[in-house]
C-alpha cells in the first residue's frame, strides 16, 4: 500500500510538471545569459525610441534573448511582475505561434502551466491572438479560461479587447492605441505594421508619423 501511494504521488508530480517538449523555451548551451539579457533590453529600448519619433522602426528579437532576460533580469528589475506563487517563466517562438509557460506553486507538487498561441497582425495596430492549446501539466485548460485572463490583463492596461475566432479557434482581438501619450494631442502616431513569428525569433516592424494637424 505504501509503495502504491508513493507511486501515485510520483506519477502525480510528473503529470503536473508535464509540458510538450516542442513548446519549451530554450537558451542554447554556452549562451552568455547576462549579455543575451542585455541585448534584449537594448532592442526593447530601440523599439520604444523608434516608436516615439517619426520614421520606420523594427527589430528581430530571439527566443534566447527573451528567456535570458526572464531568467536574469526579471527577478531583479521587476520582482513583483509575477505573483509569489509563479516562477521560471519561459517563451518559445514557433512559426506563427508563441508558447509560454511558468511554474505554479512550489516544492514537489509545483505544476507547470503552459499555453500555445497563434499570433496574427490583422491590420495596423490590431493583433489577433488565438489559443491553440493550454494545460496545467497533463490537464487541459479550456481556451476560454486562458482568453479570460488575457482579456482582463489587456483591459487593465487600457487596451481595447474583444473575443473573436481565428482559424476556427477562440481568439482575442487587441487594439494598440497608436500613440505613446494618448493624453497629448500632438503625440506622434505609431503603426505596428508587421509581426512575424518564426522558429526561434520574432520580428516587429512599423512606422511612426507626425501627429495630424488640426
Amino acid at each position: 500500500a505504501v509503495a502504491v501511494a508513493i507511486l501515485c504521488l510520483v506519477s502525480a508530480a510528473i503529470a503536473i510538471r508535464y509540458q510538450p517538449a516542442w513548446s519549451r523555451g530554450r537558451i542554447p548551451a554556452g549562451t552568455d545569459i547576462e549579455r543575451a539579457a542585455a541585448r534584449m533590453l537594448t532592442k526593447a529600448s530601440a523599439i520604444r525610441a523608434g516608436v516615439a519619433r517619426p520614421g520606420d522602426w523594427g527589430e528581430a528579437i530571439s527566443e534566447a534573448e527573451v528567456n535570458a532576460w526572464l531568467a536574469h533580469d526579471l527577478p531583479r528589475v521587476a520582482p513583483g511582475a509575477l505573483p509569489t506563487w509563479a516562477g521560471s517563466p519561459s517563451v518559445r517562438f514557433l512559426p506563427r505561434r508563441v508558447a509560454v509557460s511558468s511554474d505554479l506553486g512550489a516544492g514537489l507538487l509545483a505544476a507547470r502551466a503552459w499555453a500555445v498561441f497563434t499570433v496574427v497582425l490583422r491590420r495596423d495596430n490590431e493583433l489577433v491572438v488565438g489559443v491553440d492549446s493550454a494545460g496545467l501539466g497533463f490537464l487541459p485548460i479550456p481556451p476560454g479560461t486562458v482568453l479570460g485572463v488575457l482579456e482582463a490583463r489587456a483591459l487593465r492596461a487600457g487596451l481595447p479587447a474583444e473575443r473573436d475566432v481565428l482559424e476556427g479557434r477562440p481568439a482575442l482581438v487587441v487594439r494598440l492605441p497608436g500613440r505613446l501619450d494618448t493624453a497629448r494631442a500632438g503625440s506622434p502616431e505609431y503603426h505596428l505594421q508587421g509581426v512575424r513569428v518564426d522558429d526561434g525569433e520574432v520580428v516587429l516592424a512599423g512606422s511612426t508619423r507626425p501627429a495630424a494637424g488640426p
